[in-house]
């Protein structure tokens, strides 16, 4: 039997590219009036309401990487993966409602300066060193996942792909700093999952799958089993790992940074809630991946459909767009891809800027440095950051033997535990010395060099048992659980160890620890402490971006598409248009009421003054 062929992309696909990148290129355009200083460069001022953020934050916590690699496992094994997530929104919704008006409160620009403020410099430079060639690793993967989906589209050259998506994104990126990301990442998300739910919309009414009602039974019998054979307990010890490291995530240290951009803790906290109950109550990591699922069925062999690709089940979500999608339509997809990937890139271009800019420029090469050269430094660090991760990103294509899926949890397993316990763990314990931060990161990194010499396939074997020796799918998944589950339990261990060594500690680090806890536990008064008043600013600004995108995607009702094409563009555009047209109306009316305030206080003080 064939294989069902998949068209390639239509002009109007090429079309809606190409005004895409013209208008994220006009948002950074926009956005680098806003930024004056390095707070409104690598934070947005401190000022960003919490949907802004919130979308912002949603959109890297996505990433391509969802739609490549993790549409991969989902392609594999079905409902496994979005479950741990559903059971990890549920338990990180708590912890973050926790941790973000906390973080808040640290009153810094970057996240560095708060590992500063808890542990001093000696472990904030240290952070900062792992940090800045992890960033750069960390997106130069975000890359590679965009090229993989990219280059599958376009059926382009990998890594031609990879160079000219960096050079746009480092451009983006360092023209309008944090603004620039987070307007793009609000609009762009926005658009991302409107034709993310047309796709799955589409996929599930096709032929052979037969709508909603039907699309359990439609699916492939491994997509519903949870036992994946007889080792359970190594099957569940992996959905247990996989939750607790979605709930690690979003609060290490880049995690919790993304807290430091909204007004105040009332916002922080609205921002976890926008991040989590989608996922709690709408099922998101579920839907999501309906795609990739019902490509196992559409396209039972994906090797057949990529066979240029290293890692073909990567693609089961481009695949079933190619199907599903009217022309015109795929473009857009397109889009929505790159715009899940400008976030997880700013990790390593506009956050990594901030932290060295931060953290190490103005901190010991220029101490003197003031608002417009730190701004200037980081749009020149950010653009050479840009080439260091289109460099990494090649390298990385190239020497990649594991899935995109794979590379993600061993990586994951390695890094997230010992960066995060001393900033979690430290925002709950006080009474620990200014050593126990860094201590913790050798001591976490060293213990994961252990466990990944110390793992066999026969040592887990001999814990789970099972008749004959594990799979190549055990043994991949066995080695990060394990190597995870050791760093962790070591990292949390020696941290609090170090408890009993905190009286020896210096006075100047229990003044510190002393003053730092009493910020944590007072709120935010953004007018005291000399906090702009944004809020009009972003109305207007998302609201114009959303109708000017919205409007676009109307007039690609134009295109000669079957009804059902025509009627997703007018519900992508309709919905677009339609919500930038209420932040516009919220805009007005917000300036109406300050128009109408200044004038009060103008009478006032006309009366005042005309006294005798």
């Amino acid at each position: 039997m064939h294989q069902p062929l998949i068209r390639g992309l239509t002009f109007w696909d090429y079309g809606i590219i190409g005004f895409y990148f013209l208008f994220i290129i006009l948002i950074g355009w926009i956005c680098r009036r806003i930024s004056k200083d390095a707070s409104d460069y690598f934070r947005g001022g401190g000022n960003m309401l919490w949907w802004v953020a919130g979308m912002s934050s949603m959109m890297a916590g996505i990433s391509t990487w969802t739609f490549t690699g993790g549409a991969a496992k989902c392609y594999q094994d079905g409902l496994l993966l979005p479950v741990t997530y559903w059971l990890a929104a549920v338990s990180s919704l708590w912890l973050g409602l926790w941790v973000a008006p906390r973080f808040r409160r640290f009153r810094v620009v970057t996240a560095m300066e708060a590992v500063c403020r808890r542990f001093g410099t000696g472990t904030e430079q240290l952070y900062t060193w792992i940090t800045l060639p992890l960033g750069l690793f960390i997106g130069a993967v975000g890359l590679n996942t965009l090229g993989v989906f990219m280059a599958s589209s376009f059926h382009a050259h990998m890594p031609t792909t990879i160079i000219v998506v960096g050079i746009i994104t480092t451009f983006m990126a360092m023209l309008g700093g944090q603004w620039a990301v987070a307007a793009s990442s609000f609009v762009q998300g926005l658009i991302m999952f409107l034709i993310v739910f047309v796709v799955v919309f589409f996929s599930v009414n096709l032929p052979q799958i037969g709508g909603v009602t039907h699309l359990l039974s439609a699916l492939p019998a491994r997509h519903l089993n949870f036992d994946l054979g007889e080792r359970v307990v190594l099957v569940w010890i992996w959905v247990g790992w996989q939750t607790m490291q979605a709930i690690i995530g979003p609060l290490d240290i880049r995690g919790s940074g993304n807290f430091v951009r909204v007004k105040d803790e009332k916002h922080a906290r609205r921002m976890v809630l926008m991040m989590a109950l989608p996922s709690i109550l709408l099922l998101m990591p579920f839907w999501i991946q309906v795609p990739a699922m019902c490509a196992a069925v559409i396209f039972p062999n994906m090797h057949a459909v990529f066979p240029n690709l290293q890692h073909p089940d990567e693609a089961a979500w481009v695949a079933m767009s190619f199907k599903v999608l009217p022309q015109g339509l795929m473009g857009v997809m397109v889009c929505g891809m790159f715009s899940a990937a400008i976030t997880t890139l700013d990790a390593g271009l506009n956050t990594n800027a901030g932290f060295f800019v931060r953290n190490v420029y103005a901190r010991y090469i220029r101490p003197a440095a003031g608002p417009g050269e730190q701004v200037l430094t980081g749009k020149l660090v950010t653009i050479l950051f840009g080439g260091l991760m289109i460099g990494l990103g090649l390298m990385i294509n190239d020497l990649r033997t594991v899935n995109l899926f794979d590379f993600f949890q061993i990586f994951n397993a390695v890094v997230m535990p010992p960066m995060g316990v001393p900033m979690i763990l430290g925002l709950v314990i006080k009474r620990t010395p200014a050593w126990s931060g860094w201590s913790t990161v050798l001591v976490g990194l060293a213990a994961s060099l252990v466990a990944h010499a110390t793992y066999s396939p026969q040592l887990i074997h001999h814990w789970v048992g099972g008749v004959g020796p594990l799979n190549p799918r055990e043994v991949i998944d066995s080695e990060f659980v394990y190597i995870g589950v050791v760093t962790f339990s070591t990292s949390v261990l020696w941290f609090l160890g170090t408890t009993f060594f905190y009286r020896q500690s210096h006075v100047e680090h229990h003044q510190r620890v002393e003053t730092l806890f009493a910020d944590l536990a007072t709120p935010v008064d953004r007018v005291r402490e000399g906090n702009q008043d944004q809020d009009a600013l972003q109305y207007r600004m998302i609201g114009q971006l959303s109708m000017i995108l919205g409007g676009f995607m109307l007039l690609c009702i134009l295109i000669p598409n079957p009804l059902r094409g025509r009627m997703a563009f007018l519900f992508i555009g309709g919905v677009s248009f339609s919500l930038g047209a209420l932040l516009w109306a919220i805009y007005k009316r917000k300036m109406a009421r300050r128009r109408v305030a200044l004038a009060a206080l103008a009478t006032e003080v006309e009366v005042v003054t005309v006294q005798p």
